[in-house]
């Protein structure tokens, strides 16, 4: 009867660490995937606003609002920009990293890193100004035929 009660006991710690094991896991991965969203959030309004002409800034870490709605965790958000191995291009990385409320490790980090043409090499205007050439090019050329 003894024994038996303590194989009981000793499963049901057991059962209570896997359980708790699980759970662990389960924030993690929440904590990750909201993470995740965040920094691709962060690189798009990075890319519309490079697209523009607009070089994008290094920002330090700042906090950000988990895209839940109903997320305890807090986030915090930091952006590096800098020259890429290649020239005329830029390495633009976005860290997010899920806050511990307790003051420890972070409980999640996720960086998401792209390169893209740097917006001073004047890359679009080049490409305006030589579309301006082949129109006047053309209409030179029609009106020469005619």
């Amino acid at each position: 009867m003894m024994l038996s009660l303590a194989i009981l006991g000793v499963s049901l710690g057991i059962l209570a660490q896997i359980a708790g094991t699980g759970t662990d896991a389960a924030r993690e991965a929440r904590d990750l995937s909201q993470a995740r969203l965040i920094a691709s959030s962060k690189m798009s309004e990075l890319l519309v606003s490079a697209s523009t002409g607009m070089t994008p800034a290094a920002s330090p870490a700042m906090p950000v609002e988990a895209m839940d709605t109903d997320a305890t965790t807090m986030f915090q958000a930091q952006i590096d920009v800098v020259p890429a191995p290649m020239e005329g291009m830029l390495a633009v990385r976005v860290s997010v990293e899920a806050l511990d409320p307790d003051g420890g490790p972070a409980l999640a980090t996720y960086s998401l890193t792209r390169w893209m043409i740097d917006p001073l090499l004047g890359l679009k205007e080049l490409a305006e100004e030589e579309a301006a050439l082949r129109e006047e090019e053309a209409s030179a050329e029609s009106a020469s035929i005619q």
